[in-house]
C-alpha cells in the first residue's frame, strides 16, 4: 500500500495481517467495493471501503494497493 502508510498488506480468509498484526476481520461485497469489518485488534469495531480500479489494484482513503506475488 502506498499512502498515508507504505506497507504490505495480506488480506486472507478471515482475517488481514499488516505490519505483523493479525486481526480478524470480516469481508463484505458490494458491485466493485469491499467493506473489510475488523472483529478485533486495533481498529475492532472499524470499517475500510476498498473499492477495485483494476484487476490488480484497490483503492482506499488509506491509499492504493497492488497486488503483488
Amino acid at each position: 500500500m502506498d499512502g498515508v502508510v507504505s506497507t504490505r498488506v495480506q488480506f486472507r480468509a478471515g482475517e488481514t495481517e499488516t505490519m505483523g498484526f493479525i486481526e480478524q476481520v470480516s469481508y463484505k461485497i458490494k458491485r466493485n467495493q469491499v467493506i473489510v469489518g475488523y472483529d478485533s485488534g486495533p481498529m475492532k469495531g472499524t470499517a475500510i471501503r476498498y473499492t477495485v480500479t483494476g484487476p490488480n489494484s484497490i483503492h482506499s482513503e488509506l491509499g492504493n494497493l497492488q497486488r503483488i506475488n
